[in-house]
């Protein structure tokens, strides 16, 4: 039971409705929601999330786990929310976490930069896309 500990309790990055987050927000007990941009509906569906969670004073982080592509909308996210946290950094190896952007998201002094230009900020390599295309 989360009352029982005092450790702050996250979770929603599986979640993907709005309806879904509601009843976390409303029954779960949850002290950090934490919305997964390419689950629970893009950036529209994490804005109406993160207005549900302020309404009921629950902290929002974005679970950006996956790629650099999820870093960069989730990091534009973090940049509208009112009170963030923190992000979620994955230190993986992966060439599909470290090498589909040109630019690479890394951390300077504990921080990453929100990626600024058209669109999320980013470019992706071309290279890197053509090699993982399975269609």
């Amino acid at each position: 039971m989360a009352g029982a500990v005092r450790t702050r309790i996250a979770a929603g990055e599986q979640e993907a409705t709005v309806w879904g987050f509601r009843q976390l927000l409303d029954e779960g007990k949850v002290d950090i929601v934490q919305p997964d941009l390419s689950r629970c509906g893009g950036l529209t569906a994490a804005r109406t999330v993160a207005h549900m969670a302020a309404e009921r004073n629950i902290a929002v982080c974005p679970h950006a786990w996956l790629s650099q592509i999820l870093l960069a909308a989730s990091l534009h996210y973090n940049a509208f929310l009112r009170d963030a946290l923190f992000i979620e950094y994955s230190v993986a190896a992966s060439p599909l976490t470290r090498e589909l952007c040109r630019t690479p998201l890394d951390l300077e002094g504990g921080y990453v930069r929100v990626p600024q230009g058209p669109g999320l900020g980013i470019g992706l390599d071309e290279e890197v896309m053509a090699h993982y295309r399975i269609a």
